[in-house]
């Protein structure tokens, strides 16, 4: 059964715009829930998110860019290349976190902060994939291109349409950047406190608890 191009072009818009919304409306949505009234959700920890979420997102676009303008089947790693430096932001995130008092108490806390940030920066990401696909291929949305967009793949590897090559960064963007952040933030969590038995439950109420 053959798929006509008009409807797999609209496929495509779908999926690629779904994705960072989804992730849109999921941190949306958590703001929403606290508003604000918990530590872990006050003005300054919100302003880190979006921060430090921008930095991972910018870090991660740079082996991105490099990928686009070299696009040979053989340096598909560096879009990997570009999941290790988001990690490495979202740890000097959580490392950060250590020594804030309120934090550094609390392993709930500093894991909800890593995986916000985390999240932010996905977000971001996909966005920034999103402009930086189409600079480089503005026949992107086009159904026709004849253009060949991994040279040097084998025959079962080949990449027809930039669409597609989209597809490939973005689950990179969401999938491989959420677990690289994710991972450390664990990680840094708990094998960053050197007490573990003084770690205090985090403070998840609709009010600001009182700091201790």
């Amino acid at each position: 059964m053959i798929v006509p191009v008009h409807a797999e072009r609209a496929f495509f818009i779908a999926v690629s715009t779904a994705i960072p919304v989804l992730y849109g409306i999921i941190f949306l949505r958590v703001f929403k829930i606290f508003v604000m009234k918990n530590p872990t959700f006050n003005r300054q920890h919100i302003r880190e998110y979006l921060l430090y979420g921008l930095m991972a997102a910018v870090v991660y676009m740079l082996p991105v860019i490099y990928y686009l303008y070299n696009n040979r089947y053989e340096n598909l790693y560096y879009l990997y290349i570009g999941c290790a430096l988001f990690m490495g932001v979202i740890f000097y995130y959580n490392y950060k976190l250590l020594d804030r008092k309120y934090d550094k108490r609390r392993a709930v806390s500093m894991l909800i902060s890593g995986h916000l940030a985390t999240l932010a920066g996905i977000i971001v990401s996909c966005l920034l994939a999103f402009i930086a696909v189409y600079i480089a291929f503005p026949e992107l949305l086009s159904s026709d291109s004849n253009r060949q967009v991994l040279p040097n793949a084998h025959e079962t590897n080949q990449v027809s349409r930039p669409s597609y090559l989209l597809l490939m960064i973005l689950s990179t963007a969401t999938i491989g950047n959420f677990a690289v952040g994710a991972f450390i933030s664990v990680i840094v969590t708990y094998a960053g406190k050197r007490d573990q038995t003084k770690d205090k439950p985090a403070n998840l109420e609709m009010h600001i608890p009182r700091q201790k």
